[in-house]
C-alpha cells in the first residue's frame, strides 16, 4: 500500500500494521490463484466460506448452526433444492464412522477391555457429528460444486 494514501496523522506502527494486513491479503489472493480448483474449493469448505466466491461466511456467527440463505457477495443460493442437505448428513455420517473406527479398531486389536472402548466410542459417536455439523454442510456444498460446477468468482 502506498504510504501517501494513509491519513496524515497515522502513526508508524499503524502504518506498518496496515501494510502487513494488506500484504497478507495479497499473499492469500496470490496463493488462491495458484491453487488447483478442487483444492481451492476444499479450502473454502474448510473455512466455511461460499464455494463460489470464497468471500462470504456460510453461518451467521461462529457459534451458531443457523446458516445464511444466500451468499452476501455473489448471491449464490446455498440450499439448491428440497432435500439438498441429505448429502451433508451422509458426509457427517461417513467421517464420524471413519474416525471412530480409526480410534476403536486399533484398541480392539490390542485387546483393550470393553469398558474403555465404550467410554471412547459412545461419546465420540454422539459428540463428533454435532461438532462437525457446520463443516459437513460446507464440505457437501463443495462436493456438489465440484460435481455441478458454475463459474467461480
Amino acid at each position: 500500500m502506498d504510504e501517501r494514501a494513509l491519513p496524515a496523522g497515522t502513526s508508524i506502527s499503524a502504518r506498518q500494521e496496515i501494510c502487513a494486513v494488506n500484504a497478507w491479503r495479497e499473499l492469500k489472493h496470490s496463493l488462491a490463484l495458484r491453487m488447483p480448483i478442487p483444492l481451492l474449493l476444499l479450502w473454502r469448505g474448510v473455512c466455511l466460506r461460499c464455494p463460489r466466491c470464497g468471500r462470504s461466511k456460510l453461518f451467521h456467527h461462529w457459534h451458531t448452526l443457523t446458516m445464511e440463505e444466500r451468499c452476501a457477495v455473489c448471491g449464490w443460493i446455498f440450499e439448491r433444492e428440497e432435500g439438498y442437505w441429505t448429502g451433508a448428513i451422509a458426509v457427517n455420517l461417513i467421517v464420524t464412522e471413519v474416525l471412530v473406527a480409526a480410534a476403536i479398531i486399533p484398541l480392539a486389536i490390542l485387546q483393550t477391555p470393553l469398558l474403555p472402548l465404550l467410554l471412547i466410542g459412545v461419546p465420540a459417536t454422539i459428540l463428533f457429528p454435532i461438532l462437525f455439523y457446520r463443516y459437513s454442510k460446507s464440505l457437501w456444498m463443495t462436493i456438489d460444486f465440484l460435481i455441478h460446477p458454475t463459474s467461480l468468482l
